[in-house]
């Protein structure tokens, strides 16, 4: 955990889904599901909420909104938007494998948004058992990964001088040990071995990375074009693997 901590203590987390077009594609999507499938006034815990973009949001949508992070420096930021804005019920810091903090069946959604980023196979069984026991039944979980495919097609160098190095990262499901990817089935899979019901399986920002060139240069009306093509299609099973960032929303039976 110490080397999640130290990246992210130096890594701009406040500004990545805002830095260009290409970037809010994901958090414009997955605005829009929560928006589209979270009930009104629900009770949402943030558990990995980075600075807290999606619980700062949430919460002034009129849910009631916890945001946790493993990282403090995560945090501190948090304390200080809510000392401006002061719109969260609580916050703290702590990993998504463990909430023993809170009792069982209180929240009405839970997010785990970036965790399965950095965690092994072991480590997210933990965390699906502690987000959906913390959840109430019928309550809606939220889980994003990055794809392995994805990342394999965005490594690929001119003239493909790269693939022996792409073949290997492909296999191991890493390029740095780091950051660690999944597929789409590997997610489905794991939702099905915890008997949940997947309400939605977004591709959150599609194959904008193959053309982010075209996409941060486009004048407002034609990026807003893009985006209508994007959310028709984000949940295409056949593009679902090509997106860079996955989100399924999982309904606890």
């Amino acid at each position: 955990m110490d080397a999640i901590i130290d990246y992210y203590d130096s890594y701009d987390e406040e500004g990545r889904l805002f830095r260009d077009n290409g970037h809010q594609i994901e958090w414009i999507t997955t605005m829009s599901y929560f928006k589209k499938l979270f009930k009104p006034e629900a009770y949402i815990l943030d558990g990995c909420a980075g600075t807290g973009n999606y619980s700062f949001q949430l919460a002034e949508l009129g849910h009631k909104v916890v945001a946790g992070d493993i990282v403090p420096h995560n945090v501190d930021i948090i304390r200080e938007k809510q000392r401006i804005r002061p719109v969260l019920a609580d916050m703290y810091t702590g990993s998504i494998t463990d909430l023993s903090r809170f009792d069982s069946g209180i929240f009405d959604v839970v997010l785990n948004m970036g965790a399965f980023y950095h965690i092994g196979n072991e480590d997210r069984q933990l965390a699906m058992t502690e987000c959906l026991r913390v959840l109430k039944p019928g309550g809606l979980l939220a889980v994003s990964y990055i794809n392995n495919a994805a990342v394999s097609v965005l490594s690929i160098s001119d003239r493909l001088r790269n693939m022996e190095d792409v073949l290997t990262w492909h296999t191991n499901q890493t390029k740095d040990g780091l950051f660690l990817h999944m597929s789409p089935s590997e997610l489905e899979h794991m939702a099905a071995a915890y008997h949940t019901e997947i309400v939605a399986h977004i591709g959150t920002d599609g194959v904008g990375y193959l053309f982010a060139k075209q996409i941060n240069e486009a004048q407002q009306e034609d990026f807003e074009r893009w985006l209508q093509l994007h959310l028709r299609t984000c949940e295409d099973k056949s593009l679902l693997g090509y997106s860079l960032h996955g989100l399924a929303i999982l309904r606890k039976r």
